[in-house]
Order: structure tokens, then C-alpha cells, then sequence
């Protein structure tokens, strides 16, 4: 390690990073706009001017450019020489000159990078009195607001955008002193990682539409960690939430990125970013409601649906703890049905009430049987599960049978990082530095190779070096070729056309050269085919390579696999609760169902839902929102929202993670396991199970009762500070210390102020009182250090620029035990083809996945919503030749679930005989358990409804 001098003081140093991040490493305050450490440097600001000297008798020495000097061993550097102030606050004093000064109004008032730049530059004098350059603002979609008077030049937001993530729309317009940047027309930024401009810029020209509308300065916010709950990748957020002033009570107001090294670094989608909404969306469950049954004069309710009213929570809790006490005597049937979307300790919580053998996953069988099989294919110790960084430094990839950008979007960002590897490569054997990104960008050569194979592909089609578009059947045959190939390339019996031949003996060269490869896959496709393919293929890699191959395996949502923990082999799907009911059907016994957040439509079909229902006397629904499932129940119980609550989840990798509540719910919302435990002290005798329960007074004692029952969860045990942790005595601090109006926010009810409510699960308290900055813990979640305001600050809690935060990961990976699975290297067996059903034509539907529309969360967020297509099928139809269709035309799907109308999209990538039906979309959302399956495809009549 190179030493260095910086103003009198030697320090030991990493001689492969620039000056400007080494300073920033060893927590030396230095201005700096365009750098960003996760992009590297084009010195473009020149704010990051230090002098360097020759050597000791040097008292003049150089000006230089930090973000662009490497480290010399040796080397005298000074920041604070008065010459490099000088010159760095006369650049501060030339970018300022057009800017408005408009802090007071401006959305980044109090953690923006700029005021923080200006200060530690020493600009306090305006002395320009000219005229300012103006520009035009354009508008660019629900989630991003515009100002480009604000801007500095410092390029972030080109470099970010279209260099990093991708995007093809926003440009740097213009030249010399009128750059602007924006869009050549006005419309929403397509790419799905637009939300990152708003950090990403230094100043406000790209902000949060979404928080403007009901906005508040970052110090009047409460935060606290927590894990973005729109897909199972788990990254780490930071959302906050505040009271509006009139009355009533918190709601949440934004959510930002939390730096995790291993899972999400700097950056998150725009589904992540903005889907939070839901939660204070209409739609709501906020409130105790129960069937009404007296009879009205008329409905627009379908057969079966319930109306509802509100009831007071003791005499829903009341009647729930009648049924539970029957349950007990054996005078009533308990059933449970979990949740793929809700935290671990909710579920056990629904699993110990009714018992295991009367708990059921919320999952339908294939569903659940691929979770099983992702969980045993990442229990293979030939299978190394790829953390962000791991997949970023892949030198091959292969995607198969997986929309990554649309169902793990953070993971389709690093692979596009992955696709620069050879260019990468080819910048350290010119010995070009790599944080030099201006001239490794500028090297030419074909980027690392990236394979896929699939259905779709959108976003990573322009830097795919190989496509394959198959149905997954089709698919599954070429990577079981693959691997056959990867096992012996002497092999030419794969049974694969000429083409898909060249394509497997191409993709196993590859493959079998590279150093670090990667295979991608998941759940998405439906098909378990796909998983043992993914699965053969990484095994055979491994016993050549004699080293764990990396392969990430997509899940469908936040606790997927955590869900999965609870079953083992085949059971608790939903068909077999309809097993179970028939099997009750002659019983005189009541039966009582509690639904724990599931939209049961979204998971069966209607007829199967229609049998459920039959066989069920009382439907009790604990969830979040509304929906098609809570117009069936009988009662329903308002349950708190991943940023109301505390829990754990499990992501894709079997990353153990904890989240904190922000703050608590409104009206009557609770945690769904703290209504059970409430319904069981009503109980009046209490044995058994119920005893049990009615111990829990804490979070964590449901996470310790998990880890006592489940030896693969054991680490909930350890997981995370517990409700007794204490820094100095004191708890953390929600609030900050600037935390403004607590008296006045109430004061039409009282001038007084209120004792703060008490969390019993966390230790943070919901006021400003206590510790801060808890920086060496997990709890730190508000960003700031004195002189840095802005999220730029997250180098202060670094062990070094991109490095691990100071208080080490969020999460601990569950403890599976590690296992070789023979017969992922053996060629599976072939599946009988299915007949095509005697109907018009019949054509498979296949899902695609959507960022926005396909997420059931996020489908209720208001500006999600805006950016959500109407409902569309794919067709190929250059080969379906259906008359009377064509690209927009109205067609309708028929199905033995109902008939869905939706519009007519050309994609040449569809197979033959196939059509893309978008997964979840609203309008065609009860169509996901169908998929895949075979419809009916027709021209739609002008005056045709949709029959849903």
C-alpha cells in the first residue's frame, strides 16, 4: 500500500483508486460534483482541485484535479492550501452564476449537495448581477420533476442515465453555457431507473414528483430501515413518513434509497422507488369491517360478494376469539392460508393459531413446487448464490427463460455493469485506470457476452450478444442440450435445429472459457423444466471448474422463499385445502377460513375459488388493501404495511433481512400477528398453542420462536438489534434533532405536547429523542453528517467508497444445509406435449412481466398507475395469421375462467402458436393463475364487455 501525505498527516492507502476517493476513504472533507462513486470519473467540475508538491521543499507545488490523479507512493498532496481554495471557489462562484437561488421553494432544500459544495468552498458572496440563463422545463412523466435552471453542468445525470442504466431519452442538449438536459419531446422517462436522478443529481433539477405532493424538508421526516417490498431481490429503503398538520395521522411521503454493498449499492427501480403509494392509496384497509346481512334494495355486488360496514375492533376480536375457542373444542374447523407478500413472523403467527397440519402457503401447487425447487437448487454446494458486486464482475452471462429487468430489476442493472467486463478488461492491459470512465467508455470492442434464451427480453435486448426466443418448453430442450454440450463437446446428439445448434455449441464455448460465469433464471416462466435446466447447467460448469458457479435465481415476490422455509415436500399448497374441504364436505362441523394479506384471486381460478367459498362457512381477511378476495370475506382486519410494521423477510438469495417500522398506522392497523395474538387473549382458557401465543409481546419473540422451530431460520435468533438494544443507554431516534412543529402539528387539539407512542418491538423511539446516528449499527437510516446533508453523505458511514457500511450487512443468510443434487447433471426426462384443446383458435398463453403493472403493490400506487399500460397481448402476427387481427386491434381471450379483452401488440419474438399475456396487469390480474395455459383467441365486438 503506497503512503501519502495530505496537509502534514501520512496515511497507508489502496493505490488502485483515484485521490479524490482515497481522501474521501479516509474522511478528508472535499468538494466534488461530477465524481460519484459508483460511476467513477470524467472531471468535468474541476471542484475537486488540490495542490500536489514536488517534494518537501516544494512551497508552491501544482493545481490538480483529484477525481483524476492516481495515487503516487510518496506523493504530497494538500487540500487545504490556499491556492487550491482559491481556484475551487472560483469554480463554485462560475456554476452559480445562473442559478436561481431558489433554496427556499427548491424540493432539495436542506439535503442538497450543492448547498453543501457551496459551503465547504467558502462561497457566500454573490457578486454577478448579470442577466441569468433560462431554460424551459419539460415534463417528464408522473414520477420526475423538472427545473433546469438549477443545473450545474456536472453531467451525473447523462452519465447515470444513459451510460449506466441504459436509457435511450435523455440527452445533453446544446453547448457551451445553454446544455440542457432532457428529453428531445416531452413525455415519461422510459428507463426504469429514472427515480435515481433524483439522487443522483447534486442539485434540484430532477425531483420526486411524488414526494412534492405532499412535501417536507428531509429533518421533519421519520425514518427508519427497511426492505423494498415489490419483489424479491430485498433491497434496502429508507422510506419517511410525516403527520400533514390538519389532524391527521402520519403518512408516508417518500421512500429513498439505503445503501447495501451486497444487494442494491447506490441505486433502486422506479417500481421500488415510487410504488409505496399504495399505502396511502384509496384503497386502504383502514378500518374493522363485517359482512352486512340484512337485506337491501339493491346491489351491483356479484353473486357471492359481501357488503360491508364498519364494526368496533372489540366485537370483531370478540367473535374471532368465539371461533378460535371452538376450534379448540373441536365444534369448528380452523384453516390458514399465508402469504408470500407478508413477513415470516406473520405467517407463524397464522401457523401456530391453526396448527400446522391446518396452514396452508397461499400458493397454488406449481407455484409452491418451484419455490421448493429453487430452495433445494441453492442448497447444492456446487451452487454459489451471487451477491451485486459477484454478478457485476461476471465475465459471461446466460439468462434463461427470465425478463430480469422486469421481475428482478436491480439484478438486470448489474448485469448491464457485467457487459462492460471485457472493455473493463481491455482498459487494465492498456493500464488505463478503471474510476477513469470517460476513457474506458471510449475503447472499442464487442462487450462481455450475454446470452439469453427465452420468451421476452426487454431492456437488455441492445446489449445481448446472443437471443434465443422459444416457448419455455423449446427453451428448457436447448439449455439441457447446453449442458449436455458443457459435459462433452464432442456430443452432436442434442436434438436441436441447426440453428439452436450453432446458437448451444457457441453459448458452451463460451461458457466453458469464461472465468466467471453466470447463469440467470427463476420462477417467472412457470415451468419447472427451466429451474433443472438453470440447475444442470451451473452443476456441470462446477465440476469443470471445480469451484461454485454462480447462479441467481429470481423469486416472485418479497418472502417467497422465506414462505417456503415452512413446507417441506408436498404440502400446504392451495389444492390441497380443497382436498381437505372435500374430503369435509359431509361433516356437520363448521369451517372458519382466515385469509392472511393473499388476494386468493390471484392465485386460483374462479371456479376452484367458487368451490372454496362453497365449503366455507366464515371468511376473516387480515390485509392491507382491498381487493377481489376482501369482497368474499365475512370479517376483515386492517393489517399494517411493510413501513407500519416489523418483520422478516427472505429474499431471492436466502438473505435473512429486518425491517422497522416508520410509523404506526393509522386508524385501527396493526401488525396482522399482533389481531391473532389480541383474538387469543379474549380466549378464556388458553392451552396449548395459545398459551404460546399469547406470550408474544414483541416482534422478536415471534423471530425467536421461529428460530427454535426451524433450523434453517435459526439465524432470526441473531438477526438484527432487539427490542432491548441500547447505545449509551438510549434508543435510537427516529426524528431528527432539527425535527420541527410537534406541538404545533397538533395544536388544534391541544398546545400541549403529547408523549410520543412507544414501539415495544424496535429499539427506536418515534420522536427525536435518543441517539442519532447510530452509524455502526444496521439502524442508521438517516443519511446526514455534519457538513453533509445530502445522501452524498453515505461516505461517511463507509469503511471505505463502495465498501461496507460500517455496521456491517442488514441481513445473515438462512442456514440451509449444503447438499450435492445428482440428478440436476443427468438430462431430464421428457414431458408428454400437451393436446391442444378442441376450441377456435386456440392459441398457449405465456406470462411477461411488466416493471410497472405487474407488481400487485404497486398496482395501487397513484403514479404507478399513470405509467401502467391498459391491457395488451402479445401476438406474433407475422405467423399467427388469425383473420380479422391486427397490431391494435380489440380482441378478446377466451378462457374457462371468463372471456378478457385487451389489445392486439405485434412482437415478432412470440413463438408461433403462443401469445404474451402480461402478468398481473389490471384487467387481466385474475388471469394469472391460467398462465400458462390455452385460450381462445377472437376478434373483440365493437359493443363486447369483458365477462371478469
Amino acid at each position: 500500500m503506497p503512503t501519502i501525505t495530505i496537509d502534514g498527516e501520512k496515511y497507508q492507502v489502496d493505490g488502485e483508486q483515484n485521490l479524490l476517493n482515497t481522501c474521501l476513504s479516509l474522511g478528508l472533507d472535499i468538494p466534488y460534483f461530477c465524481w460519484h462513486p459508483a460511476m467513477g470519473s470524467v472531471g468535468a467540475c474541476r471542484q475537486c482541485a488540490m495542490i500536489e508538491y514536488k517534494g518537501k521543499e516544494d512551497q508552491s507545488g501544482r493545481l490538480i484535479i483529484s477525481c483524476m490523479t492516481p495515487i503516487r507512493d510518496g506523493a504530497i498532496y494538500s487540500i487545504e492550501a490556499e491556492a487550491a481554495e482559491t481556484f475551487r471557489g472560483s469554480i463554485i462562484e462560475n456554476l452559480m452564476i445562473n442559478h436561481p437561488h431558489d433554496c427556499p421553494v427548491c424540493e432539495e432544500g436542506g439535503e442538497c449537495h450543492l448547498q453543501d459544495m457551496t459551503e465547504m468552498s467558502g462561497h457566500t458572496l454573490r457578486r454577478y448581477r448579470g442577466t441569468k440563463r433560462t431554460h424551459r422545463n419539460q415534463y417528464l412523466g408522473p414520477f420526475i420533476n423538472h427545473e433546469m435552471n438549477r443545473c450545474i453542468t456536472c453531467y451525473r445525470c447523462v452519465r447515470f442515465y444513459d451510460d449506466y442504466a441504459g436509457g435511450m431519452d435523455l440527452q445533453a442538449l446544446g453547448r457551451n453555457d445553454q446544455v440542457y438536459f432532457g428529453r428531445q419531446e416531452e413525455g415519461r422517462l422510459e428507463n426504469g431507473f429514472s427515480g435515481n436522478l433524483v439522487e443522483v443529481c447534486p442539485t434540484g433539477v430532477f425531483t420526486d414528483k411524488t414526494f412534492s405532493a405532499h412535501f417536507v424538508r428531509k429533518w421533519d421526516l421519520q425514518t427508519a430501515p427497511s426492505i423494498c417490498e415489490h419483489c424479491a431481490v430485498g433491497c434496502n429503503t429508507a422510506p419517511g413518513a410525516r403527520e400533514p398538520g390538519n389532524g391527521h395521522e402520519p403518512i408516508l411521503r417518500r421512500v429513498i434509497n439505503l445503501y447495501h454493498r451486497d444487494i442494491n449499492g447506490y441505486f433502486l427501480c422506479d417500481r421500488g422507488r415510487f410504488g409505496y403509494e399504495y399505502i396511502n392509496s384509496a384503497t386502504r384497509i383502514e378500518k374493522v369491517f363485517s359482512a352486512r346481512h340484512e337485506t337491501v334494495i339493491s346491489s351491483t355486488a356479484q353473486s357471492g360478494d359481501r357488503l360491508h360496514r364498519e364494526v368496533a375492533p372489540q366485537k370483531a376480536l370478540l367473535h374471532l376469539a368465539q371461533q378460535i375457542s371452538a376450534a379448540q373444542d373441536n365444534r369448528r374447523h380452523m384453516l390458514g392460508i399465508g402469504s408470500p407478500r407478508t413477513s415470516l413472523e406473520n405467517n407463524f403467527a397464522l401457523r401456530q393459531l391453526v396448527g400446522p397440519e391446518n396452514f396452508f402457503s397461499g400458493l397454488n401447487q406449481r407455484d409452491q413446487e418451484l419455490l421448493q425447487l429453487v430452495n433445494n437448487i441453492q442448497s447444492d454446494n456446487r451452487i454459489l448464490c451471487p451477491t451485486t458486486p459477484e454478478i457485476e464482475a461476471a465475465d459471461a452471462v446466460f439468462i434463461l427463460a427470465e425478463d430480469i429487468y422486469n421481475t428482478a430489476p436491480r439484478i438486470s442493472l448489474a448485469i448491464r455493469q457485467a457487459a462492460r467486463n471485457r472493455q473493463k478488461q481491455q482498459a487494465q492491459s492498456l493500464k488505463i485506470p478503471l474510476w477513469q470512465d470517460a476513457s474506458v467508455r471510449q475503447l472499442e470492442g464487442n462487450g462481455s457476452p450475454i446470452i439469453f434464451a427465452g420468451t421476452e427480453l426487454t431492456d437488455l435486448e441492445n446489449i445481448a450478444s446472443t437471443t434465443l426466443f422459444e416457448t419455455p418448453e423449446k427453451v428448457a430442450q436447448f439449455a439441457r442440450s447446453l449442458a449436455l454440450l458443457l459435459s462433452n463437446p464432442e456430443n452432436a446428439q442434442t436434438g436441436l435445429e441447426p440453428q439452436q445448434q450453432e446458437i448451444a455449441v457457441h453459448a458452451a464455448e463460451i461458457l466453458r472459457n469464461a472465468k466467471n460465469p453466470l447463469i440467470i433464471s427463476g420462477t417467472s416462466s412457470k415451468h419447472a423444466e427451466i429451474l433443472h435446466a438453470a440447475a444442470q447447467i451451473a452443476t456441470t460448469l462446477s465440476e469443470q471448474k471445480t469451484v461454485p458457479v454462480m447462479l441467481y435465481l429470481a423469486c416472485d415476490e418479497v418472502n417467497s422463499l422465506g414462505l417456503s422455509q415452512f413446507f417441506s415436500g408436498e404440502s400446504g399448497y392451495l389444492e390441497q385445502l380443497l382436498q381437505t374441504l372435500r374430503e369435509r364436505e359431509q361433516s356437520e362441523v363448521p369451517t372458519t377460513l382466515i385469509v392472511l394479506e393473499n388476494d386468493l384471486y390471484r392465485r386460483l381460478d374462479r371456479k376452484s375459488l367458487a368451490h372454496l367459498f362453497e365449503h366455507i362457512d366464515e371468511v376473516v381477511l387480515l390485509d392491507t388493501l382491498f381487493h377481489s378476495t376482501s369482497k368474499r370475506a365475512d370479517w376483515i382486519f386492517p393489517a399494517a404495511a411493510t413501513a407500519e410494521s416489523q418483520g422478516t423477510v427472505v429474499n431471492a438469495n436466502g438473505l435473512a433481512q429486518r425491517f422497522y417500522a416508520i410509523y404506526e398506522g393509522k386508524g385501527f392497523i396493526q401488525e396482522s400477528w399482533r389481531w391473532l395474538v389480541d383474538a387469543v387473549e379474549f380466549c378464556t382458557e388458553k392451552s396449548g398453542a395459545l398459551s404460546q401465543i399469547t406470550s408474544w409481546k414483541h416482534s422478536t419473540d415471534l423471530s425467536e420462536a421461529i428460530a427454535r422451530e426451524f433450523k434453517t431460520l435459526e439465524v432470526l435468533n441473531v438477526l438484527g438489534p432487539d427490542e432491548n438494544y441500547r447505545i449509551d443507554g438510549l434508543k435510537v431516534a427516529r426524528q431528527s434533532g432539527r425535527y420541527s412543529g410537534r406541538t404545533a402539528v397538533h395544536a388544534q387539539e391541544h398546545v400541549s405536547e403529547e408523549p410520543p407512542i412507544q414501539d415495544p418491538d424496535a429499539p427506536m423511539n418515534f420522536s427525536m429523542e435518543g441517539i442519532h446516528n447510530p452509524d455502526k449499527t444496521q439502524l442508521q437510516a438517516n443519511i446526514w453528517s455534519p457538513g453533509w446533508n445530502s445522501n452524498q453523505s453515505i461516505n461517511k458511514f463507509q469503511e471505505q467508497i463502495g465498501g461496507e457500511r460500517k455496521g456491517g450487512p442488514s441481513g445473515l443468510a438462512i442456514k440451509r444445509s449444503k447438499h450435492p443434487m445428482p440428478e440436476w447433471i443427468t438430462p431430464a426426462k421428457e414431458t408428454a406435449t400437451e393436446e391442444l384443446p378442441d376450441i377456435p383458435n386456440p392459441v398457449q398463453m405465456q406470462p411477461v412481466y411488466r416493471l410497472f403493472g405487474s407488481g400487485e403493490l404497486s398496482n395501487q400506487s397513484k403514479c404507478i398507475v399513470e405509467a401502467t399500460e391498459a391491457p395488451f397481448v402479445l401476438i406474433n402476427l407475422a405467423e399467427a395469421k388469425i383473420p380479422g387481427i391486427h397490431d391494435g386491434q380489440p380482441i378478446e381471450l377466451v378462457t374457462s375462467c371468463g372471456t378478457y379483452r385487451a389489445e392486439a401488440r405485434s412482437a415478432p419474438t412470440i413463438p408461433p402458436g403462443n401469445v404474451g399475456v402480461p402478468y398481473g396487469l389490471p384487467g387481466l390480474e385474475t388471469l394469472t393463475p391460467l398462465l400458462p395455459g390455452y385460450a381462445s383467441l377472437r376478434p373483440a365486438e365493437a359493443s363486447a364487455s369483458i365477462e371478469d
